[in-house]
């Protein structure tokens, strides 16, 4: 009874009530059925395939009617004519319409009931020939029952049949791996076949790969809250060492059980880690709880300490064994899911009782030991939050490095891979570097010396002094201008380059998918031209068309297989020119399941935020910025002063000096801030070009569009 119900779930989630399913694609039914019956003897042997059934493609009996061309055209008698005539007789064909009130019904004429029960009705029919005589149908065709097909199977488009695989006393995935490694040695398609594998192993897989991603997820999680509640990190890790216990007795139950690992036994373990961490929190917390009371001994927690703790840890651990073990014994309808789990739970609470009552007061006496010289690392809160957001980023972003993308997926890594955009992104660290050169205080001297005055020894002694000359201040604001105009240039050349990037990679991606396409369809070419070239060499043997006909088709099918590895290598190609922008070393493949036809709309100006009409109206704020701190250098700079001195050796004579220097012969400084104003000269009329480039290619675009 549970069989049945088994297979009727399997087909409800997956389209087959096989644990596996090897599914055939192809175009022709014939070939589909016989490598369906090869797959079938080839694994049938193979350990742990309990039943194999190829789904049933062919056997129907249909009743065919052949026409003898030859008597027709003795009668003139058209095709289309006979057709009709049995048409009408055995399915009925519309005569007139019948009107009741407002309502329409077709009248159809047909034979009545007796007179097309079976085949012989249709041989004895009378057909009415031109002039107006009959003749029954049988003399004009072959009528007879001949097999059809009794179904077609299809798969996105694509004729399809498949192979039924029950699995008994191993795992699918091994199972699987295995019958891959024998087809692939043993099986030979034709060009355009190809296998899959679906079924309760398709799930398996999917639900295999969420699990990598949940379980450290779970993990974590399940660390954050112990350490929320104990607030100490090797206590943490104290009580963590239940799930790698808990962990080798839901292993070795399995093994005991002679379980392979399911999805369902997934499940469990993360049930078990759960269970087996409580126990763990519940005794520490029991010891902390007599530690904070500050009246007994270490040795004396631990003792009292697990004295109280032992009834309600055997007892949560009973209850989990107990509560599960009808679960791990039952043979009724869904015992395939839940006996994996009973057996992970009850096997890993057995060793997690025996870490939480042994173990762990000897971890605790070791750990919280007061002879200890070391202080514990205390974490906060805030950095194991930190780490599990580490965890969570980084484990997104191996997910998102597929080998195969989306085209959104492949602009996002080339913008993060390619050379050009962070050679963008240091230019305009470059130029927030170079912005603090607008402050320029000149140079600083320091000196000291003697001077001879008279006839006196002693003289004028300058001890120390120290001048700051050609302190450019008056021109620091037009400085800082040219410096905010070049990092602004800087980030909208980057914004171009960002723009340029996704251009290339979306003409890279766009030409990879018609190369892809373009693939597909001459593989599918190449089944039909095969079954074209075997019609043509059975014509030729039954003497049906020459020999030239026969060569004709052939060489026509030869150019076709070059034409299928031509398309195949354009294709690798495609994929190598779009691998440069995201900078890979594995292989790649496109994700086209995300295309949708792009429609753009005419009427909206795009010309408004053209990056590049941006970057010519920054590099006219640049060039008027750059003026500016030309003229600026007409403005004065400052000098100061100060000396210590002392004079006929008397100490305490000090000297300052403020002073401006004017650039009165400016002849340099005046071209050069001539030359700086033609430079913003041309950068407006660049810009005046530009628009109307841009305008012109605008135009042109949307007219070719």
């Amino acid at each position: 009874f549970t069989q049945p119900i088994e297979m009727r779930f399997n087909e409800l989630l997956t389209g087959v009530r096989e644990d596996i399913a090897i599914k055939l694609y192809g175009d022709d039914l014939d070939v589909l059925a016989e490598k369906a019956k090869e797959i079938s003897s080839l694994i049938s042997g193979i350990d742990g395939v309990k039943g194999v059934k190829a789904e049933a493609t062919k056997g129907l009996p249909q009743i065919t009617v052949k026409y003898h061309r030859n008597q027709l055209g003795r009668y003139g008698i058209p095709i289309n004519d006979l057709n009709k005539n049995i048409e009408t007789a055995f399915s009925g064909s519309i005569a007139g319409r019948i009107y009741e009130g407002e309502r329409m019904f077709d009248l159809v004429v047909r034979l009545d009931e007796k007179h097309r029960k079976d085949i012989e009705n249709i041989r004895n029919l009378f057909v009415r020939l031109p002039d107006g005589n009959q003749i029954p149908l049988k003399e004009l065709a072959d009528i007879s029952y001949q097999p059809g097909p009794m179904q077609i199977g299809r798969d996105n488009t694509n004729r399809r049949t498949y192979v039924g695989v029950n699995v008994a006393d191993r795992d699918i995935k091994s199972l699987v791996d295995e019958i891959q490694t024998v087809l692939d040695e043993k099986l030979n398609l034709p060009t355009g076949y190809y296998i899959r594998y679906g079924g309760a192993f398709e799930n398996l897989e999917r639900a295999t790969k969420r699990l990598t991603f949940v379980v450290p997820i779970a993990l974590l999680l399940i660390f954050m809250l112990v350490y929320f509640a104990v607030k100490s990190f090797k206590q943490t890790l104290m009580i963590y060492i239940a799930i790698p216990f808990a962990a080798v007795g839901g292993i070795f139950s399995l093994y005991l059980r002679d379980m392979p690992f399911s999805i369902s036994a997934g499940v469990g373990f993360i049930v078990l880690f759960g269970v087996a961490v409580l126990n763990g929190l519940v005794l520490i917390s029991g010891f902390n709880e007599l530690k904070a009371k500050g009246e007994f001994s270490l040795k004396d927690i631990i003792v009292k300490g697990s004295i109280r703790r032992i009834r309600p840890i055997l007892l949560t651990a009973s209850t989990d064994i107990l509560g599960f073990f009808p679960m791990a014994v039952s043979t009724s309808a869904g015992a395939e899911v839940q006996r994996p789990l009973a057996s992970v739970v009850i096997g890993g609470m057995l060793t997690a009782t025996i870490l939480t009552l042994i173990v762990l007061p000897i971890l605790y006496q070791w750990i919280e030991n007061p002879k200890k010289i070391v202080k514990p690392f205390k974490m906060k809160p805030a950095i194991v939050m930190l780490f599990f957001f580490v965890v969570i980023g980084y484990s997104q972003k191996v997910k998102a490095q597929d080998a195969t993308f989306t085209l959104q997926q492949a602009i996002e890594l080339a913008k993060k891979n390619h050379p050009r955009i962070k050679a963008s992104q240091l230019k305009i660290d470059k130029q927030h570097v170079l912005k603090t050169t607008a402050y320029d205080f000149g140079t600083t001297s320091i000196y000291t010396g003697k001077e001879e005055v008279g006839n006196a020894v002693a003289g004028i002694h300058n001890r120390i002094g120290f001048e700051q000359n050609d302190i450019d201040l008056f021109s620091i604001s037009a400085k800082v201008n040219v410096a905010n105009s070049s990092i602004k240039q800087a980030i909208i050349s980057k914004e171009i380059t960002e723009k340029e990037l996704i251009r290339d990679v979306s003409l890279a991606w766009y030409s990879a998918v018609f190369a892809k396409r373009y693939k597909n369809l001459y593989q599918r070419m190449d089944s039909l031209y095969a079954n074209f070239e075997k019609a043509a060499a059975l014509k030729f043997k039954t003497n049906q068309t020459s020999k030239i006909e026969y060569i004709t088709a052939s060489t026509k099918y030869k150019h076709l297989q070059l034409d299928v590895k031509k398309t195949a290598r354009n294709y690798a190609m495609a994929l190598q020119k779009l691998n440069q922008y995201l900078l890979l070393s594995k292989k790649i493949d496109i994700d086209e399941s995300q295309l949708a036809v792009v429609t753009y709309n005419t009427t909206v100006d795009t010309l408004n935020n053209n990056p590049i009409l941006k970057y010519y109206a920054a590099k006219i704020d640049l060039a008027k910025a750059n003026w500016k701190s030309e003229k600026a250098h007409y403005l004065p700079k400052l000098s100061i002063g100060y000396i210590m001195q002392s004079i006929d050796g008397i100490t305490g004579y000090n000297a300052w000096q403020v002073g401006l220097s004017v650039p009165i012969l400016s002849f340099s400084q005046s071209a050069k801030t001539k030359a700086s104003y033609i430079d913003y000269e041309i950068a407006n009329k660049e810009f005046d070009q530009k628009i109307i480039e841009i305008n012109n290619k605008y135009k042109q675009l949307i007219n070719e569009y």
